[in-house]
């Protein structure tokens, strides 16, 4: 393996805890994050995208719906159970090899499971991240009517640790692969690429580094002074250099996960009537030049903003309103010319709470889920404010209230935990719901999200869930437990949490609730044998148990089991 990857590689085992798993298995795990990252918008667990030991030829496979992975049929089934008629379906399979060489063999065994995969009603395979992936897929054929465009996309990464010369064998077979998918008819767009030592390089590189951009004003006006907001300012830009330098990524698909991360919307679709007559508009020849009176614009927030004459120099952008706009302008931008503005409103802060009111604010026109502002309640503020005061603790956590929030700050990936991550940590150790946490996460926010986002809760049930499931993490990467008990993490919180503190749980919102909780924080702040004896007492209880079928766990009866066995 090339020295730089080996680097790289290195550093995400170490960000990730993956010390013991073999030197392939991390590799996987490596090229399956770097690839999957710039698909969705927010924090996933690698173990519901790496296949194992019985995969057919696929080493990660995700079914991405609306820039999320989707890893259960029934949470498949919840998301099409919806009015909304113009849901984004992704399904991205990868293979990595840590040869440097692009063997045409493994391409061609690659392709052959993901035929299977796509077009077999009998579909059968051994390994788990496959089946779940296939239910979902499943799932989304069957509800084509409510997918943008009538059918999914396809993704496929071939990786390899050499340099791709495009040998003309393999680039055959890619394109004998694409027009298997053009009959087979499932998809409405089909990415087929080999990425070698130089595109992985890059791709790792996005996954921690921020983006800037600079951009010409026709015009610029700089507002008043604005308590919380060191800048601001309103301009007017053409629409095609907005696109081409703000929103075009280097291999011309849109920065969706890095630019819109904060706007709650995403894009609605050409089909929209709003986006139809956004569209009508920029084509419509002369009339096209009315666009940013007809428009109402777009905000941009940025930590670091630097007008310089005409000028503006952008960091680290989110584009917090205007999703529906700046999508329409790219998929229009082949009509794009010089004489099409586009209204900019530009704010500079580095205020987290201006950050998160502005986001609020400006995406509270219309009717939108209120789970989808959990972010933005105060009780997550607190939550924040409580992780911060472990500074300099051996158990310091980080809790991530907006995504990327600690991007480029070197703290391991291990350490972070997003709301979303938070959330499914309490799920299970403090409601029992471990079923909900590990194949349900829809199903939770439905069930228990005003329960655990509740005002009165005290903050020490997150830092206590949290550092919980971190302390599990270490133990299995240093294999003082088995490798194999990830598979049961959340009902390892459960039973680690009666252990230490007992079964009966106080109401959350009491004060009974902090010592109870203080036990958990206490034991596992520093390494030692507080840390690793309840963990080893609560893995002999499930291994004493009869075999633990994957269905199983899908259900609360096998929790009632454990702990009868506890």
């Amino acid at each position: 393996m090339h020295r730089i990857i080996k680097s790289y590689l290195d550093s995400f085992v170490t960000s990730f805890g993956l010390q013991q798993e073999p030197e392939f298995t991390q590799f996987e795990m490596f090229s399956n994050y770097v690839v999957v990252s710039s698909k969705v918008s927010s924090q996933f667990e690698l173990d519901n995208i790496t296949t194992g030991n019985g995969d057919d030829g696929i080493d990660g496979v995700a079914i991405v719906i609306n820039e999320e992975i989707l890893i259960s049929q029934e949470d498949a089934e919840s998301m099409f159970s919806t009015s909304k008629r113009n849901h984004d379906v992704e399904a991205v399979f990868i293979q990595a090899k840590t040869s440097e060489e692009f063997d045409l063999g493994d391409f061609l065994k690659f392709k052959e499971s993901i035929i299977r995969f796509v077009s077999s009603e009998n579909y059968e395979v051994t390994d788990e991240t496959q089946k779940n992936s296939k239910e979902v897929f499943d799932v989304c054929i069957s509800n084509v009517t409510k997918i943008r465009g009538g059918r999914p996309s396809l993704t496929a990464r071939y990786i390899a640790t050499g340099i791709y010369r495009k040998p003309q064998a393999l680039e055959q077979a890619k394109t004998d692969f694409e027009l298997q998918l053009k009959e087979i008819g499932y998809f409405n767009a089909v990415d087929i690429k080999f990425i070698g030592r130089d595109e992985l390089a890059a791709l790792w590189i996005s996954t921690y580094s921020g983006i800037s951009a600079q951009l010409d004003m026709f015009s610029q006006a700089a507002l008043p002074n604005i308590e919380g907001v060191e800048e601001a300012y309103l301009a007017v830009v053409k629409a095609k250099d907005f696109v081409n330098k703000l929103l075009l990524a280097e291999d011309g698909s849109l920065k969706s996960t890095q630019v819109f991360e904060e706007n709650i919307r995403a894009f609605l679709g050409l089909e929209n009537p709003v986006n139809k007559s956004i569209s009508e508009t920029l084509s419509s020849g002369k009339g096209s030049t009315r666009f940013p009176v007809l428009n109402n614009g777009i905000t941009i927030v940025s930590p670091n903003v630097i007008a310089q004459g005409t000028t503006l120099h952008l960091e680290n952008y989110q584009i917090i309103n205007g999703c529906q706009t700046s999508c329409v302008l790219f998929e229009n931008r082949d009509l794009l010319d010089d004489s099409i503005m586009v209204n900019l409103k530009v704010i500079e802060t580095s205020n987290e709470d201006v950050f998160s009111e502005l986001v609020r604010a400006t995406n509270s026109q219309t009717k939108v889920d209120e789970t989808q502002f959990l972010s933005l309640q105060p009780i997550v503020k607190k939550i924040e404010q409580y992780f911060n005061t472990f500074e300099g603790n051996d158990g310091r956590l980080h809790f991530e209230r907006r995504e990327k929030q600690y991007v480029g700050r070197e703290i391991p990936a291990l350490r972070i935990f997003s709301v979303n991550l938070a959330a499914k940590c309490v799920a299970a150790m403090f409601f029992q719901r471990p079923d909900l946490s590990s194949r349900y996460p829809k199903r939770m926010y439905e069930l228990l999200a005003k329960d655990i986002f509740n005002e009165a809760n005290k903050e020490i049930i997150f830092y206590a869930a949290c550092l919980t499931l971190y302390r599990l993490h270490l133990l299995v990467s240093s294999s003082v437990i088995p490798q194999n008990m990830k598979r049961y993490k959340w009902h390892l919180l459960v039973l680690v949490r009666v252990i230490v503190s007992g079964k009966n749980i106080p109401k959350l919102n009491s004060k009974k609730i902090e010592p109870y909780c203080q036990k958990i924080v206490d034991a596992f702040s520093k390494y030692g044998d507080s840390v690793i004896n309840p963990f080893q007492k609560a893995v002999k209880v499930i291994e004493s148990m009869d075999h633990i079928s994957a269905d199983s766990l899908k259900k609360q009866q096998v929790l009632e089991d454990m702990l009868n066995k506890l």
